[in-house]
């Protein structure tokens, strides 16, 4: 499991430049949007994809994160479908579902979580990525990304 993990609103340029910064102990030059996601990794993330993908009934899209850089194995792009997957459960059209998929993410057998962490985490990750469809309408080289770090 990682030690430190984020997602972050940036482009290709900004997110490179990020990871690179992480990686090397340092403090990132650029300022963008963060959610820290301390101790999980792309694995836990998918699985998130996974269930809420089967939760919004989005048939086809893929719940695995893309790697941006064949020399930074730390650094993930969500793609844009599943970004959309995350926005649409922000308000999603049954109250419960934020709830219901927070639950089933903590027990899944990859999690070591307990709803009441997941389901603030799953709340702030949906609103981000609200943000992040809207920061891509504005330019579309934006894109949410995940950094994950042992």
């Amino acid at each position: 499991m990682a030690l430190y993990s984020e997602f972050f609103i940036a482009d290709h340029h900004q997110a490179v430049a990020r990871a690179k910064a992480r990686e090397a102990g340092k403090s990132p030059a650029v300022d963008v949007p963060v959610l820290p996601t301390p101790g999980l990794g792309d694995l836990e993330i998918e699985v998130l994809g996974e269930l809420a993908v089967k939760k919004v009934h989005a048939t086809g899209v893929g719940a695995e994160l893309s790697l941006v850089d064949i020399e930074l194995d730390t650094l993930y792009a969500v793609p844009d479908a599943l970004l959309e997957v995350f926005a649409e459960l922000d308000s999603p059209e049954e109250p419960d579902d934020v709830v219901e998929l927070a639950a089933a993410w903590a027990a899944a057998e990859e999690m070591e979580s307990t709803p009441e962490v997941t389901e603030p985490l799953l709340r702030a990750l949906t609103a981000m990525a609200v943000a992040a469809v809207a920061a891509a309408e504005d330019n579309a080289k934006m894109g949410l990304f995940f950094f994950s770090a042992p």
